[in-house]
């Protein structure tokens, strides 16, 4: 077996961005997926850069979660925004049908999602704070460029990105981790395979210099999760 190569970002598809799989595998993934993000680290790297983005005071925010899911993450956004005493809307835009239809059933007031493409939104479709939580990975090459650009266009505040740290430790505890304890063929497929096509601080940096934004906040969070924010 050839040595894995943590110099470069994958380019090697995940399972779950084929986009075909079964509606009640794709539920139980994004179950078992709740699971393993509460036990390393959660949604802390998300909450922090929603923090530290947001005015002492504000009382409203319209926030835009890009790639969300089953609506996890936006669910939890929301949640930090009623105990902030803020009255938010929060709007979850997805790729993928299946996911979003999932999202969905999520009926909470101030929660809504629909399936959109970020490339797509209309230039005059603004948000205080665009997030994306585990979804720049998912980008290849350039179109993480163009996203963290996008982002930043649809933003009044800034955006707020949490995604993952491409790092040994991190890729070999969570191969042990998925191939002992999950059964799930996209778990044990796309969890390892995440973390290769993950960032290093100094990617991230040149990612934001290639889209022309102000230069980003950059934190690494455990486990291996990077809290990123870039201002308007």
């Amino acid at each position: 077996m050839a040595p894995v190569d943590f110099r470069h970002r994958s380019n090697e598809l995940e399972l779950m961005d084929a986009d075909d799989a079964p509606a009640e595998e794709l539920r139980a993934t994004f179950r078992e997926l709740a699971v393993i993000n509460r036990r390393l680290g959660g949604h802390a790297a998300t909450l922090g850069a929603l923090n530290a983005l947001t005015p002492l005071g504000t009382k409203r925010l319209r926030i835009l979660d890009v790639g969300c899911g089953d609506g996890e993450a936006a669910s939890a956004i929301l949640g930090w925004a009623e105990a902030s005493g803020i009255a938010a809307e929060v709007h979850g835009i997805d790729l993928s049908g299946e996911s979003v239809s999932l999202a969905s059933e999520r009926r909470r007031r101030g929660l809504s999602f629909s399936h959109d493409d970020l490339f797509a939104l209309d230039s005059g479709d603004t948000y205080d704070i665009v997030h994306a939580g585990l979804m720049l990975h998912h980008c290849p090459g350039d179109q993480a460029v163009r996203a963290l650009k996008a982002m930043h266009e649809h933003a009044r505040l800034g955006i707020a990105i949490n995604d993952l740290h491409r790092h040994p430790l991190a890729y070999h505890g969570i191969k042990r981790l998925t191939a002992t304890l999950s059964g799930n063929r996209l778990i044990r497929h796309d969890a390892p395979l995440s973390v290769l096509r993950g960032f290093s601080r100094p990617e991230l940096e040149d990612m934001c210099r290639r889209a022309r934004l102000p230069m980003p906040d950059i934190r690494w969070r455990w486990a291996f999760r990077w809290q990123m924010t870039v201002r308007r």
